[in-house]
């Protein structure tokens, strides 16, 4: 349980289909805008560079996710194109010059 509260209030539906730090962040976001004291709260430019924040650290986070499942795939296939290299090396070798 987070101690702010936002997990008692967030759908459990959610769980496994968003990121929940985002929507902890998003909810806090919202949270800070219905402070009862209009000056405590942020201007829409301050929410708007906080989510903003938000998705350039998803974006970062996709990209860097992208690139290891790609260098993942690519040692994979280096890998498997190795072990090709090897039973072919292993395979006897047929002269061309060989008469039939």
């Amino acid at each position: 349980m987070d101690h702010d509260g936002i997990d008692e209030i967030l759908d459990k539906k959610l769980v496994g289909k968003c990121n929940l730090d985002e929507v902890r962040q998003l909810a806090k976001i919202g949270h800070k805008c219905l402070h009862k004291s209009p000056k405590k709260r942020p201007s829409i430019g301050e929410v708007s560079q906080l989510i903003s924040r938000i998705k350039q650290r998803r974006e970062r986070r996709l990209t860097e996710d992208n690139l290891s499942f790609a260098t993942n795939n690519f040692s994979r296939a280096v890998s498997r194109l190795e072990d090709r290299q090897v039973e072919l090396s292993r395979m006897p070798t047929i002269s061309l010059t060989e008469t039939v």
